[in-house]
């Protein structure tokens, strides 16, 4: 079942301070999860200052707290003024289990979610979450919405490409400002694999990334102020789009105006990395290939790992074979053929330096 907290500015919260506080939680939340989805409820009204490329914040985002993760679908949005005249936006973010996750995806979800609150709610603590839409499938199509907004719909499949052979990495789309980003992001989902889709993180009108919270795909505004500085992050790619501009005529701008999967041009790498750990104890995950025709980025998890299910347990690694502890034996034999050399090397210098005393006295 999901669990969910609105935040906004009210008189008295639900912890009994006024301003932006909890005015909506679910009951037994865990410990630690209540803070970190507060942390996610910052929106910027100084439009001036706002790196985001829509007046709504639309997102999805993988908290991790104690080795477990969440799957997090938001909404901020301004919402007029609070109690005393202010300013005021509403957050409203839903925790949803992972038999909860639709095949369409989180954009998809999303956007058939008409309880998400758009104004300040009743201050109360609730015994369950909130519904969310099950069932649906998303099947690859065109990037109709794309091309109504007046954009290539090549770019959508430009934008799956990176997203899939990023893997984790931050990706900036760089928008023209208070454009409506949330259909763009459905259709770049129907591009993607089923089972990469709940491994997609994004926001809409990205501000920061959370303490816990993973963000992968960054929706920024041209122009906006510290926008080179964003972009100028290690590792990070960037994909600037404006309207009748053509996205190119790669197989993934193809995909997107066809309406085809995208696959990612990265081979998962199949080096085995031998490691002692007791059962039960997460692997490591497998370090990916080298990105092509991006900018460097640092190594991230493998596609085939999910996110979501980050504390699933593993048994342990298989016994060595014969091959392996033969090679193993070989080393050792080498190891003390070289301390014997050097055992004899110092024996030899402490003798000549005794005669080199002796010759003097």
């Amino acid at each position: 079942m999901s669990l969910e907290l609105i935040h906004t500015s009210v008189e008295r919260g639900l912890r009994g301070t006024s301003g932006f506080a909890t005015a909506v939680a679910t009951r037994g939340m865990p410990a630690g999860l209540e803070p970190a989805l507060e942390e996610l409820s910052a929106y910027d009204f100084d439009a001036n200052r706002a790196l985001g490329a829509d007046r709504i914040d639309w997102g999805h985002r993988i908290v991790t707290l104690g080795g477990r993760a969440y799957s997090v679908l938001s909404r901020t949005a301004p919402c007029g003024s609070d109690w005393s005249g202010r300013s005021n936006r509403v957050a409203h973010h839903v925790v949803i289990d992972p038999s909860e996750r639709a095949a369409a995806g989180p954009a998809s979800t999303l956007a058939s979610m008409r309880n998400l609150a758009e104004g300040v709610p009743a201050v109360e603590e609730r015994a369950a979450g909130p519904s969310v839409p099950q069932g649906g499938t998303l099947a690859p199509r065109p990037a109709d919405a794309w091309a109504a907004a007046g954009f290539d719909a090549g770019w959508a499949g430009v934008v799956a490409r990176a997203l899939l052979d990023a893997q984790g990495a931050p990706c900036y789309l760089v928008l023209p400002a208070e454009t409506d980003t949330l259909p763009l992001l459905v259709d770049v989902f129907a591009l993607l694999p089923e089972d990469r889709r709940w491994q997609i993180t994004f926001s809409t009108r990205f501000q920061r990334v959370g303490t816990n919270a993973k963000c992968q795909l960054r929706c920024v505004r041209k122009g906006a102020p510290s926008l080179a500085k964003l972009l100028s992050e290690p590792g990070a790619r960037q994909m600037h789009v404006d309207r009748g501009v053509s996205a190119g005529e790669s197989d993934a701008a193809e995909a997107g105006r066809r309406g085809t999967i995208v696959e990612s041009t990265q081979r998962a790498s199949v080096r085995v990395e031998p490691v002692l750990r007791s059962a039960g104890t997460p692997r490591a995950a497998d370090a990916p290939a080298a990105a092509t025709g991006w900018a460097q980025q640092p190594a991230q998890p493998s596609p085939s790992a999910d996110p979501i299910r980050a504390d699933d347990g593993w048994s342990a690694d298989p016994a060595p074979t014969a091959a392996g502890r033969a090679a193993a034996g070989e080393g050792n034999l080498l190891a003390w053929i070289l301390f014997g050399f050097s055992a004899v090397a110092l024996l030899v210098s402490f003798v000549l330096a005794v005669l080199i005393v002796l010759r003097r006295s």
